[in-house]
């Protein structure tokens, strides 16, 4: 009998448990129509710590906001200067901050969409509803108000994604949908690729919710997400400047277009993860 327990737990099925949250706290983002967690997950001996925020697709606007040109200095002023309730960094770009991949901003075509096995997913809105595919199942920019192309996909029919990196770790970004009506976007430190799709498929994200699917958006040293929760900040600051934002607004709101308050040149440059 002991050598059976010895042997289930030399083996994988032993080793690797599932991801479980150990502690969280869920509090209304602002107006109440976003709701902002702070938790800790853990699988054996390995724990990450995630921010993210999560809605109805009524109830939230989402916008890609471009920074081709690195005036924008950071998510909190963007945040705050446009009206958002919360946000993250989007996408790839090169140290020029030039977009890689397709960008769609306010129904403009930052970047082109391009054929790339990383960038196998693409976050849209069309007809002020969001939608989250695959790059081989998208029809075109017609009618697109925002978009962001990135990768890996990292859950999808909610299953983790074959294939992902199990190797190096590394802060992450990611947006998900749990079907059309509930949707979410976050960040985690620090996991790798394979433990960020298996998180989102195993841990509770959202309360009475599963994740259907999942896009990795850019990590690493351009992760960084904003909150506007009750009467205090969740921020989790990354690099100074990122190519482009997704943020989210209350439904209600008009656009609010950012307006740079300093033009301050960029000092920084980037590159993809």
């Amino acid at each position: 009998m002991k050598r059976l327990i010895l042997l289930f737990l030399l083996s994988p099925f032993g080793l690797y448990a599932n991801w479980t949250v150990l502690d969280r706290r869920d509090q209304p983002v602002l107006d109440g129509k976003l709701t902002a967690s702070e938790f800790r997950v853990r699988s054996g001996g390995a724990e990450a710590e995630i921010d993210l925020v999560y809605f109805a697709a009524a109830d939230a606007k989402l916008e890609v906001v471009a920074n081709t040109d690195g005036k924008i200095r950071g998510l909190q002023e963007v945040i705050e200067a446009s009206g958002g309730l919360a946000g993250i960094n989007g996408g790839y770009f090169d140290e020029n901050l030039d977009p890689v991949g397709l960008l769609i901003s306010n129904d403009r075509v930052i970047h082109v969409l391009q054929r790339a096995e990383l960038l196998s997913g693409i976050f849209y809105v069309k007809n002020r509803r969001p939608l989250l595919v695959r790059t081989t199942e998208f029809v075109g920019t017609k009618g697109i108000h925002q978009a962001i192309q990135c990768g890996p996909f990292l859950v999808d029919g909610g299953r983790t994604v074959a294939g992902l990196d199990h190797r190096r770790v590394a802060a992450r970004t990611f947006i998900f949908s749990c079907g059309p009506s509930e949707w979410g976007f976050g960040i985690c430190r620090s996991v790798t690729l394979k433990e960020m799709g298996d998180i989102l498929t195993q841990a509770t994200m959202v309360p009475a919710h599963h994740i259907n699917r999942a896009l990795n958006f850019d990590g690493g040293s351009s992760t960084t997400f904003y909150a506007r929760a009750g009467g205090q900040t969740i921020f989790s600051e990354g690099r100074t400047a990122v190519s482009n934002y997704l943020i989210a607004k209350a439904n209600h709101q008009e656009s609010a277009r950012f307006t740079d308050p300093s033009a301050m040149p960029m000092s920084n440059n980037s590159s993809p993860k």
